[in-house]
């Protein structure tokens, strides 16, 4: 299980050896001893993030339950000729693959599109705060890691401003890319308007992202839309307790 000793940790993740170790922040809503999706995408988001390239696409795969544990990183070399490149990247806890993740770069350019092809957000209405723990009842990645602020029509839409306050990586500054991919995995808000946390689970299986533009480095872009996200969860009722409704 992760450390819950938040004061000495500085990341998501923190070198183990040849591996990472989760820190708390890393935690999901789920269970204690497994990670939040999010944090799993801002991983790969870190470790393929490319300062020479334009990342047009990610797309992530989490296959089995990814453990509180120390896990190892592969990275695989980057594939593609002078347009168009791709590089993919595996987790795996116990020699067994639980998530990949495959990125496909293209060229930059420098392009002087009309206003009307980017609308700038709205500012957000208060500022970006934490969850309570009490929404999961330990220490985890929404409660330490994500600051964010919603608001939403009823339980039909979102709309979100979020933050990711931790780098995801001990030494290495965070960027675009992880906090994009994080920010992404909470298309699951929308969930949890329809579906109560206490009776069902919806964890994250996949998240693509199509981004139109590098994403900046601030706690949320000011610049106009970057791209559009999908995301598959699988849904599961919860054990109920003898005389609950």
């Amino acid at each position: 299980m992760a450390s819950d000793r938040t004061g000495e940790e500085s990341a998501l993740f923190v070198p183990d050896g040849e591996q990472l170790r989760p820190t708390s922040y890393a935690v999901g809503p789920w269970r204690p001893d497994a990670l939040h999706g999010a944090a799993v995408a801002a991983l790969f988001g870190a470790v393929l993030d490319r300062d020479d390239r334009t990342v047009a696409r990610v797309t992530v795969d989490i296959t089995a339950t990814v453990p509180c544990r120390p896990l190892a990183l592969a990275v695989a070399p980057i594939e593609g000729g002078r347009r168009v490149q791709r590089q993919s990247a595996a987790l795996s806890a116990d020699d067994r693959v639980v998530a990949r993740a495959t990125a496909l770069y293209v060229a930059k350019s420098d392009l002087e599109l009309p206003t009307s092809a980017s609308e700038a957000p709205p500012p957000p209405a208060s500022e970006l705060s934490l969850l309570p723990e009490t929404r999961a009842g330990w220490v985890g990645f929404e409660n330490r890691a994500m600051e964010l602020h919603t608001v939403g029509d009823a339980d039909r839409s979102m709309l979100g401003w979020f933050g990711l306050r931790i780098p995801v990586l001990v030494d290495r500054p965070l960027t675009g890319l992880p906090r994009v991919l994080a920010a992404a995995d909470y298309t699951s808000g929308v969930m949890s308007r329809r579906l109560s946390m206490r009776q069902w689970t919806f964890a994250s299986l996949d998240l693509t992202v199509n981004l139109t533009r590098r994403p900046g480095s601030t706690l949320f872009d000011r610049s106009g839309d970057i791209g559009l996200c999908t995301e598959t969860h699988f849904v599961q009722a919860l054990p109920q307790a003898p005389g609950a409704s």
